[in-house]
């Protein structure tokens, strides 16, 4: 199946690109995808993880629902999702 993924800020100054597309099996999490993209890309690890977990310097959503919300890095994607990294929103 194929996920697209939407890097911003410094996320995607390490990726290089503001969008990529990856083909992932059925049943594939998110921390799947972003196990792949270490392997490329292993200067994200800094930026999506903190001792171990999701750190809180990147929000990360599948179309558009935070996934601190959903299931974490074992929520399942579906075909067509886009998965975006982007600095938080912080106001006031």
């Amino acid at each position: 199946m194929l996920v697209v993924f939407r890097a911003y800020g410094p996320v995607r100054d390490v990726v290089g690109a503001k969008r990529v597309e990856r083909e992932l099996p059925s049943g594939a999490t998110v921390g799947d995808l972003l196990s792949g993209l270490l392997e490329e890309y292993p200067d994200l690890e800094s930026l999506l993880y903190a001792d171990g977990d999701l750190g809180d310097a990147v929000s990360l959503t599948v179309d558009g629902v935070n996934v601190s919300r959903l299931e974490g890095l074992e929520t399942v994607l579906s075909a067509g999702d886009d998965v975006r990294a982007a600095p938080p929103i912080h106001g006031g």
